[in-house]
C-alpha cells in the first residue's frame, strides 16, 4: 500500500526566507506532482517530475525528485505574501505491476499550510 507523507505539516514563514518541504513516499514511483491551493482557489498544478534527478523551476519555487531515496523536495526561496498557500505533492503508482496494461492511480496527499506570520 502506498503511503506519502510530507514534512513538515505546517510551516509559518518569514518574509524573504527560504523555505523547504520533504514529500516521501513509501513505493517506487517515477512520477511525483506538486500543487498549490489558495484559500476559495482552485487546485493548481506546480510541478510533475518524471525521473530521477528532475528538477524544475518556476519564478522563486524549484521542486526535484530523487526516486531512490523516494523523496520529492519543493524550495521556496525568499518568500512572499503571494506564496501563502496549501502545497499538496501527489505520486502516480501502477495499480497492478503482473498486469499487461498498466493504470494509473493517483495518490494526493497534504495538506502542507504556508503562513505568513
Amino acid at each position: 500500500e502506498l503511503k506519502v507523507g510530507q514534512n513538515p505539516l505546517f510551516l509559518s514563514t518569514q518574509e524573504g526566507k527560504n523555505y523547504t518541504i520533504y514529500c516521501n513516499y513509501s513505493t517506487a514511483s517515477d512520477r511525483l506532482y506538486w500543487y498549490r491551493q489558495n484559500p476559495g482557489k482552485s487546485l493548481e498544478s506546480l510541478f510533475v517530475l518524471l525521473s530521477n534527478g528532475a528538477v524544475k523551476q518556476e519564478g522563486r519555487l524549484m521542486a526535484s525528485l530523487d526516486t531512490k531515496a523516494r523523496l520529492g523536495t519543493l524550495y521556496i526561496t525568499a518568500a512572499l505574501q503571494d506564496l501563502s498557500a496549501t502545497y499538496f505533492c501527489a505520486v502516480d503508482t501502477q495499480c497492478s505491476p503482473d498486469a499487461a496494461s498498466l493504470y494509473p492511480n493517483l495518490q494526493l496527499v497534504g495538506p502542507l499550510l504556508l503562513q505568513e506570520l
